[in-house]
């Protein structure tokens, strides 16, 4: 019996660690990012179908649109010294500029403030692989991973 909950804890330790996301390290952040918005458009679809009748209806012509929508948005973003951030925004064809700050918290994450909105203590990011991933912080300490994450260019 000792050995058979000794070889479940151990399994479960791996499987924790292979997918626990990376601490980020300031050495890393430095340089230009492009933001990617991965939403399963696929997914949004499904439940609008399954919410009634009328969101069967428009379910196909808003993904549609909100895919279109996110084709035109480029958004890059530049992590330099003293935690100051240039964030590069292209939509339709226009460009806008805003500066903001980030830095990394006692639990390795990284938290953004842009010069628009107040500090959010909800929203971090944390390394997976080469990217850095948007996880949303939630009763308990449990991290939900969002639908958006960050590439090196």
């Amino acid at each position: 019996m000792r050995k058979i909950f000794t070889s479940i804890l151990l399994l479960t330790l791996c499987t924790t660690l292979i997918f626990a996301q990376d601490r980020v390290r300031e050495k890393n952040m430095k340089g230009d990012w492009k933001m990617i918005i991965d939403v399963d458009m696929d997914e949004v679809s499904e439940e609008m179908e399954e919410e009634s009748w009328f969101g069967y209806m428009i379910s196909g012509a808003l993904t549609g649109l909100v895919e279109n929508v996110l084709d035109e948005i480029d958004i890059k973003m530049k992590f330099m010294d003293g935690g100051k951030l240039k964030i590069t925004v292209i939509a339709f064809g226009e460009e806008e500029i805003e500066y903001g700050e980030w830095y990394i918290n006692g639990e390795g994450q990284l938290v953004i403030i842009d010069e628009d909105n107040e500090h959010d203590d909800n929203d971090v990011w944390m390394m997976n692989g080469d990217n850095l991933v948007s996880y949303q912080l939630r009763s308990g300490g449990r991290l939900e991973r969002q639908e958006v994450y960050l590439k090196r260019l």
